[in-house]
């Protein structure tokens, strides 16, 4: 009975650090900052393997009432909590990153009110560029563009591995024939390596 109530405490203990360590860890962000994860989603790993990175899943973190949020490209559009959007990546890891001059008012309105326009679209598990349906990094790099910042240079479909059986299979599965090499797509990852960003925070 003893060792199961040392247990529990230390359960507790831990749990409570951690709540403490997220509250102490996104004290340092603002509104505008790009957040990725490593997602558990079943695309994530074909992801992994054509873009030859971790990080799969992107957002922006913005508060309301004082509390944090992050709008991503999901099924559908949505805003989340921020430590729901924490919870749902592989480990609980996580990395944040700003623009390297200061957002202003004007441009973080601008970009929230694009965001906002997009909430209830399908995602876009075609990775194309039309307004239709957005997929998570396209919804960030364009709510920045709105804003006047090109967060980095976009890529074409066939400037990914798409050599590996599974990037091969998800390729036939979902454009059924209709594949366009050439088609405009950015990648989390690509947005991670922008030259115009800084990291803020990093437990990958």
């Amino acid at each position: 009975m003893k060792k199961l109530l040392v247990l529990f405490s230390l359960l507790v203990s831990f749990t409570s650090c951690k709540s403490e360590l997220l509250e102490k860890d996104t004290a340092k962000f603002k509104d505008g900052d790009i957040i990725f994860h490593t997602s558990k989603s079943s695309q994530s790993k074909m992801l992994q393997m054509a873009t030859s990175s971790d990080l799969t899943h992107v957002g922006i973190i913005f508060y309301k009432g004082g509390k944090p949020f992050v709008i991503e490209a999901v099924q559908p559009v949505t805003i989340t909590p921020l430590q729901t959007f924490i919870n749902r990546g592989v480990n609980g890891e996580y990395k944040v990153m700003r623009p390297d001059v200061d957002l202003t008012e004007s441009q973080k309105q601008t970009m929230m009110s694009y965001g906002k326009k997009q909430l209830g679209k399908n995602y876009d598990k075609k990775f194309q560029w039309g307004d239709d349906k957005i997929y998570c990094s396209e919804l960030v790099w364009k709510m920045y563009k709105e804003a006047g910042i090109e967060l980095c240079e976009t890529k074409m479909f066939s400037d990914f591995n798409l050599s590996n059986p599974k990037v091969k299979e998800a390729v036939k599965s979902r454009f059924n024939g209709d594949f366009n090499p050439s088609e405009v797509v950015v990648a989390p990852s690509d947005i991670a390596e922008s030259s115009i960003l800084d990291t803020v925070f990093d437990n990958f």
